[in-house]
């Protein structure tokens, strides 16, 4: 079992590795004066990174549609109404001819391509085209400017009535309508000095987190757009160090893309050399993969992921962390988030992680639900009450073939009136031709329980629960979606010495339980909250940046 525990005073490595993937135009210290700047010159907030996108701004189109209009004349305004009510109480320019005029703008058209390539409604993608298509300097465009605003504001609105489970799954939100309705108050207290602070909110903390988000969203959308030789590197036999194979110039020139600091001394090599294997066991570790140095089939799906899919995932990612923060009480003194994606469990203590265990989370047919709970008690050599759906979907087929496995595994039957029902009641030969099986099942604790020796019980609907696993080996697996929603813990006994201690429960006693195979609910003292999350893509704590597959396919991408 690997458990990474981490000191209070230490920097704590989420995943990753010790050096950053991507080094371009930006070394620690440059980061460190960026965050300086960003501190010391609120006023001049444009230094920290908005300009970027100017520099950069016909990068952030993905096509180019036949509606753009190069005359402001011929642009329809989206809210008439509103920017008349608008001119009406201030007629001066919103977005020219004032000092904060160009840091509004180019703020707005910051959120407009983090918003669209977050997959957010097609009205936003037309605003980011249209002001990348034109001379933004012109003021003949202020209606341009002002519908975009308030389409900002009317999808910022939109993403505030999301529950937490649509916030990390995302995957609505195109979907979502940008009416708008501004009270007078509103309308009279606006003031255009005021807009770039506005957006500002809107976007979030301008923190090193965001600006590694942003420059990563650019880069990617540079390479997108200078890259040559798009075509999918083909499939075929393993590559290993020494073997000879034509894709090789290919893989390293993908490789090189990911991390602009490798220079490859044989770039059209065909034989895989010590080099690049090296590389390709760096990009696995940030890919959550087999870190072996060998091209396979996962390493090539991650080869082969396209520069603006990146780009999407982080504009998501980005989105998920700034929503995620509705739902986090600063007064947690402690706190368990399971990254699903990541098959990781992460426990927090005064804001710090104090340690990881992996986890295997439900595979995409069951998938485990986006929630937040509160763990209220352990559950020492818990009995498993089997879901119905396992029951039918799992059990009763194993039933059929061998009706022997009740009581091999430490099944117990009972009518759904709650009487217990003996193994040579039930009607195989009728089971076997049929299926037919009127009974709940519950397994006895002991060391075959699925459930392990603990169960950390938090209330919701679904009946989904963090818990011990009878098999420990599916650990070791890379990619662990194979439960049926619940998550299996592979710290369990760790993570439940820890609550028991903190709940004045003694390491003696809960040892004395697990001897006996006493079942036993241990209520906590203080009920901790527990977190599923959904990121695909993370910056750990040394800046490497990690990808990871989006396994409930919440942004709805054709499989590779």
């Amino acid at each position: 079992m690997a458990v990474m525990c981490f000191s209070a005073v230490a920097q704590v490595d989420l995943l990753g590795p010790d050096s950053m993937p991507f080094e371009t135009q930006q070394t620690e210290g440059a980061e460190h004066s960026v965050l300086q700047q960003a501190s010391a010159a609120s006023g001049q907030e444009l230094a920290v990174g908005e300009r970027l996108l100017s520099r950069l701004s016909s990068l952030a189109s993905t096509k180019q549609r036949t509606t753009l209009v190069s005359d402001s004349a011929d642009y329809r305004l989206y809210y008439p109404q509103l920017q008349q009510s608008i001119y009406h109480f201030h007629p001066e320019s919103l977005w020219y001819d004032y000092p904060q005029a160009r840091n509004a703008r180019d703020q707005l058209q910051w959120l407009l391509l983090e918003f669209s390539l977050a997959g957010g409604p097609k009205q936003l993608d037309y605003w980011l085209e249209q002001i990348n298509a034109i001379d933004s300097e012109q003021a003949q465009w202020e209606g341009l400017f002002t519908d975009a605003f308030l389409g900002v504001l009317a999808f910022y609105q939109q993403l505030q009535t999301l529950d937490y489970a649509q916030s990390m799954a995302l995957n609505e939100i195109g979907k979502l309508g940008i009416p708008l309705v501004l009270d007078e108050l509103w309308l009279v207290r606006l003031n255009r000095g005021q807009i770039y602070q506005y957006l500002a909110d809107l976007r979030g903390e301008l923190n090193i987190e965001r600006l590694q988000y942003r420059q990563q969203i650019l880069y990617w959308l540079h390479v997108r757009q200078q890259r040559q030789l798009n075509q999918d590197i083909v499939a075929g036999r393993l590559i290993r160090l020494g073997d000879e194979d034509p894709r090789l110039p290919t893989i390293r020139l993908r490789l090189s893309e990911f991390d602009p600091s490798k220079q490859f001394s044989a770039p059209q090599s065909l034989v895989m050399d010590q080099q690049t294997e090296q590389a390709i066991k760096h990009f696995q570790q940030l890919h959550g993969l087999k870190t072996d140095g060998i091209v396979g089939k996962e390493t090539l799906y991650w080869l082969n992921y396209k520069p603006l899919q990146r780009a999407k995932m982080l504009a998501r990612n980005l989105l998920r962390k700034q929503l995620f923060t509705r739902f986090v009480m600063n007064t947690e003194q402690q706190r368990i988030i399971v990254n699903l994606p990541a098959y990781q469990m992460t426990y927090q203590a005064q804001g710090v992680d104090v340690f990881q265990s992996r986890v295997v989370v439900g595979r995409a047919s069951r998938a485990t639900p986006l929630l937040v709970s509160e763990i209220s008690s352990v559950v020492v050599n818990p009995y498993w009450n089997v879901p119905r759906t396992i029951v039918r979907k799992d059990i009763v087929p194993m039933l059929r073939r061998d009706p022997s496995y009740v009581e091999r595994k430490g099944f117990e039957l009972f009518d759904y009136q709650g009487q217990a029902v003996s193994a040579e009641q039930v009607d195989w030969p009728l089971l076997k031709d049929t299926g037919y099986f009127p009974y709940r099942m519950r397994q006895r604790p002991g060391p075959g329980n699925a459930l392990g020796a603990y169960k950390f019980h938090f209330d919701n609907q679904y009946a989904v629960y963090l818990h011990d696993t009878s098999s420990p080996e599916l650990f070791t697996e890379t990619e662990r979606a194979f439960s049926s929603g619940c998550i299996r813990v592979e710290a369990a006994d760790f993570l439940a010495e820890t609550l028991l201690e903190q709940a004045g429960y003694s390491h003696a006693y809960k040892q004395s339980l697990l001897a006996k195979q006493q079942h036993k609910w241990l209520p906590l003292r203080h009920k901790v909250p527990v977190y599923m999350v959904y990121f695909t893509s993370w910056f750990d704590h040394s800046g490497g940046l990690h990808y990871r597959k989006d396994i409930y396919n919440f942004s709805n991408e054709k499989k590779v």
